[in-house]
């Protein structure tokens, strides 16, 4: 005998209960039909009427958020399985920028197309795996989310500072940030950008940074013979730092204007 399919209301809060019951936030197919032991063209139907009832919203093809789940940076991880929140988003919950940013930046190891849910806009930046690390835990309960953690975080601002907010911001914020150096100068190595490095380095001695000489040294032992622009979206111009091997197309002065500026 033909199995019947799922027509009926009864049906519906079945499987919308099986969600609950398992404290979902949101759900894909493929942990739908293992929480519920049903097949995919049973439940097909089920999450149409689901979804019409406003019981369950679709993120994208194949995820679901619960009715009333509007956390934008679970949401944003739901839809990176292998990233976290990143860049400038980071950095405002790490309290290390009082701006707050209009999108929701992800660095993800695989592309992925900008979207917008629920009138949130998700921006995703692609990077090599090799620069996937350094990834915390933030929040409670259901609300946790994945996020780059304080070094990781200024270091892939100072990677792609176009995501940062701002340059003079993020520079700001890592003079007035604590950092473990051992912790920046391991990612910054496991990232293998150099130029990255030997900015931090410059910078932290410009400033008299506190616990940075294990970082500086081990700088000093990777450093190239190339010039590396301070700010890489900067023109080519400026002062030579032969130490560092960095081009100062901000000087020095202003630099410590800049740190030194109070809100």
């Amino acid at each position: 005998m033909r199995q019947r399919k799922m027509k009926s209301p009864d049906s519906d809060a079945m499987v919308f209960n099986e969600v609950v019951d398992n404290e979902l936030n949101f759900v894909n197919t493929a942990k739908l039909m293992e929480i519920t032991g049903r097949s995919y063209p049973d439940l097909k139907t089920v999450l149409s009427r689901l979804v019409r009832n406003e019981q369950l919203f679709p993120i994208e093809k194949g995820l679901y958020a619960v009715r009333n789940f509007r956390n934008p940076y679970v949401i944003g991880n739901a839809m990176v399985t292998e990233g976290a929140i990143a860049y400038w988003s980071a950095l405002n919950l790490h309290g290390l920028t009082e701006q707050i940013p209009n999108v929701v930046y992800l660095q993800s190891g695989k592309r992925k197309s900008d979207k917008k849910v629920f009138n949130v806009r998700y921006r995703f930046i692609q990077v090599k795996k090799e620069k996937i690390c350094g990834i915390s835990q933030m929040g409670y309960g259901n609300e946790r989310f994945r996020i780059t953690d304080t070094e990781k975080t200024l270091l892939d601002c100072f990677d792609l500072p176009q995501y940062a907010g701002g340059y003079e911001e993020l520079i700001r914020a890592f003079y007035q940030a604590k950092i473990n150096s051992r912790k920046l100068l391991d990612y910054g190595k496991q990232m293998g950008n150099l130029s990255v490095l030997k900015r931090l380095a410059f910078l932290s001695e410009l400033f008299e940074m506190q616990g940075f000489n294990h970082f500086q040294n081990g700088v000093l032992k990777m450093r190239n013979q190339r010039y590396t622009l301070l700010n890489p979206m900067g023109s080519n111009e400026g002062a030579f730092n032969a130490k560092w091997r960095i081009r100062l197309n901000i000087d020095k002065d202003k630099l410590l204007e800049i740190v030194n500026k109070m809100y």
